[in-house]
């Protein structure tokens, strides 16, 4: 058709309008394709390793061996699988877990080297070899053996290496090894670890464990520790990290398509809406409707199919390094990437259906009018709309006259920038909050806890402590029996020194009393002066709390009260404990088993969390700063094509060049504004679900969403340097217009 020849000249005449609609059509399928292949691929590989290596459901350790465990294991309708496991200091200060090699449950998979084959042989964690350069063959001294390094593997409950529940990060100072079960019993200082999987039968895992607790009470065998599958962090948090990106890869894409859409659509409305003339000569000339339709549509459509085929392919390409990347922090074994042929379909057939049908309505709102109607421009072109009417311009000067009726004019370009903006901002804001709320786990530790040292211990002690030392005891409850989160119950001396609480006023709370922190006071729904049912994870007994006090802290989900009164409530020896805080490291005999962690090294954990925060803010305020100024600057075009006359008009006046270009380009200014300002409770909306999610998954509290006014103005500054950016490149285009364009339209 020779209509379709002019297509190239009017892409040209406004290349920046197009290019920035085919910018954010990329973006938005580029996206798409790599979020969504991205958590299609990485919850593929985990399932695959929890399914195919057999992840235990529960483990558990007990006061003595289990005799029978064939018998146990029929009568539990479970596999059942008993390890050993002991961890070693090794001469460069690394501590490394060791465990037998289990050949039903937790099965490790080898990603480096062999499996082993003879005594002496070992498995290194793929995490710490990596950190500290081990290679195989390397020898490592354990005790008074030498085991050389065969293979490096992962183990499926321990997909996220850290070293303990508390711990946020891995640290290279800690590992895993895995050597046979004949060298490990060599070993008198290894303890004995259950691992159960129960078989399936239709029934939750967790009503299972109550069962299976049951059954070994009723068995005779004495539980010490008890962990689910769903409590261990190191699974726990991976199981969130699906969650998430499953969630973003829904919403992050769809988002920016959408204003991808809207944008393409606003173009080609304000091009149809100039070139009414244009197409009711076409009418007039002959063509038919369908032509015509079929002319306008190919400019949203060719958009649409170039903007899809690019960003889907670049999309696919990084799928692998995103994958790669994620499984340097969470060691699971890299089977492949499977591509998910519908996503390579849909992606590009997103843009090109959202596009053609906007932008058919579009068309067929405009064409309904007869040719002569066209030709001589609609009746309520240039009507004053409500708002106009209702704000009484009259009584105003003429720049903020021409300034608001610029923006009145056109509800649905301001409609188009309003959303743009928030849009921009809810990407700022969002990783602002993430900063924010790390901040405050941060202060929350610093301010309940002074100590250097935390020692754990798997059995009860009662001997003083040395000076600088406080012993306390802790055990872990449930809100009920089928609750899926746990909370620590701790007791602390009364005048502890090294816990320090405060209510809400600030005043100093003595552990004299029962005293729950306040995020875990908002879960349970309890209040100063109520009472709390609460279940040990343990042994699933019930206890009833009655809640004296509420620390205003987001340290964690924690009830304190004084170590005499917890050995009394829960049915402890007095005088017997089993942690202690201490400011100085204290000296056990050698055959005492336990596990110590530094105040420094948790928070040394949050401090490189938030590395990972900052690069993503970076990550986020780049986006937005691109899509800021993408959107302003394609409004801006928009509003500088529609007032070409008027602006040639002022420029006949005598207006000078930077008077026009204030007028003008500054405009927008207060709906960028408005923009930013409807952004900030659409961000807080969207981080209560990660805020829900993290607490569903991990048991980190976080406080109501809400972002700190320095990070306010940094977002505020990342949307206003977008819309300066955009003025600047618009700027060019608002001088090129010359005086002629008024005595062109007085022609007309």
């Amino acid at each position: 058709m020779a209509l379709n020849k002019r297509i190239w000249r009017v892409l040209l005449a406004n290349k920046a309008q197009y290019l920035g609609s085919l910018v954010l059509i990329i973006l938005s399928t580029y996206t798409f394709t790599l979020m969504n292949q991205f958590a299609d691929n990485f919850g593929r590989l985990v399932h695959e390793f929890q399914d195919g290596y057999v992840q235990e459901d529960a483990a558990f350790t007990t006061a003595s061996d289990i005799a029978d465990l064939v018998a146990l294991e029929t009568a539990a309708n479970a596999t059942i699988e008993e390890g050993q496991t002991l961890d070693v200091t090794l001469d460069e200060g690394q501590t490394l877990r060791i465990f037998s090699q289990n050949e039903k449950v937790n099965i490790p998979a080898i990603l480096n080297g062999t499996g082993l084959n003879a005594s002496g042989e070992l498995l290194l964690g793929q995490y710490f070899a990596t950190a500290n350069e081990y290679e195989i063959g390397d020898q490592i001294q354990i005790l008074d053996k030498t085991f050389t390094v065969v293979g490096f593997m992962t183990r499926p409950n321990f997909m996220y290496p850290v070293q303990s529940e508390s711990d946020l990060l891995p640290q290279p100072t800690f590992g895993t090894a895995v050597i046979s079960q004949e060298d490990l019993a060599t070993f008198s200082e290894a303890t004995t670890l259950y691992a159960v999987k129960f078989n399936e039968n239709g029934q939750d895992p967790l009503a299972r464990a109550v069962q299976f607790r049951e059954l070994l009470s009723n068995r005779g065998i004495n539980i010490v520790q008890w962990t689910n599958v769903d409590d261990n962090r190191r699974v726990s948090i991976v199981t969130a990290e699906v969650q998430i990106i499953n969630l973003v890869s829904k919403a992050v894409p769809t988002a920016v398509l959408l204003l991808a859409t809207l944008m393409v659509a606003t173009v080609v409305w304000r091009m149809i809406k100039r070139e009414s003339s244009i197409m009711g000569a076409l009418y007039a000339l002959g063509y038919k409707r369908r032509e015509i339709y079929r002319h306008y549509l190919i400019f949203p459509l060719l958009l649409a199919v170039v903007g899809g085929i690019i960003g889907t392919i670049s999309g696919t390409f990084l799928v692998r390094f995103m994958v790669s990347f994620m499984l340097s922090v969470f060691i699971i074994p890299l089977t492949g990437i499977e591509l998910n042929p519908l996503v390579m379909i849909i992606s590009p057939l997103l843009p090109i259906v959202f596009l053609g049908v906007s932008s058919y309505f579009v068309l067929r709102r405009e064409l309904k009018h007869s040719p002569v109607e066209l030709m001589r421009g609609k009746e309520d072109e240039n009507k004053v709309n409500f708002l106009e009417r209702a704000l009484r311009l009259e009584r105003f000067k003429f720049g903020t006259k021409f300034t608001i009726r610029q923006q009145l004019r056109s509800l649905s370009r301001v409609a188009f920038l309003l959303i743009g903006v928030a849009v921009a901002t809810v990407l700022v804001l969002w990783s602002t909050f993430l900063k924010t709320s790390t901040d405050f786990l941060v202060a929350g530790i610093s301010d309940v806890y002074d100590f250097e040292y935390e020692y754990n211990f798997p059995e009860l002690h009662y001997e003083p402590l040395s000076a600088g030392a406080e012993p306390f005891a802790a055990d872990l409850f449930l809100p009920d029996a089928a609750a899926s989160l746990d909370f620590h119950v701790s007791g602390v001396l009364p005048d502890s020194t090294m816990v320090k609480l405060e209510d809400a006023s600030g005043t100093p709370l003595r552990i004299d009393q029962v005293i729950i922190t306040k995020p875990l006071a908002e879960q349970l729904n309890v209040g100063a002066g109520g009472s709390v049912e609460i279940v040990r994870k343990l042994d699933g007994r019930s206890f009833t709390l009655t809640i004296n006090s509420i620390a205003d802290t987001y340290g964690g989900n924690l009830i304190f009260l004084s170590l005499e009164q917890f050995n009394e409530t829960f049915g402890r020896p007095v005088g017997s404990y089993n942690g202690a805080f201490s400011n100085v490291q204290l000296n056990f005999p050698e055959n005492q088993s336990y596990h110590v962690v530094t105040l420094q090294e948790k928070i040394a954990g949050l401090t490189e969390l938030l590395g990972y925060v900052a690069a993503m803010i970076g990550i986020l305020a780049v986006a937005a700063f691109g899509i800021g100024v993408i959107v302003i600057y394609v409004v801006t075009s928009l509003l500088i094509e529609e007032n070409k006359d008027v602006i040639g008009l002022m420029k006949v006046f005598g207006y000078r060049q930077k008077e026009i270009n204030s007028l003008v380009l500054n405009s927008s200014t207060v709906v960028v504004v408005v923009g930013y300002l409807i952004g900030i409770p659409l961000t807080i909306s969207a981080v209560g679900v990660l805020i829900q999610t993290m607490e569903d998954t991990v048991g980190l509290s976080f406080p109501p969403a809400s972002i700190s006014p320095p990070y306010l103005l940094i977002g505020f500054v990342v949307v206003m340097l977008s819309y300066q950016v955009s003025k600047w490149l618009c700027r060019k285009k608002v001088n090129a217009i010359s005086m002629s364009e008024a005595l062109k339209v007085a022609m007309e």
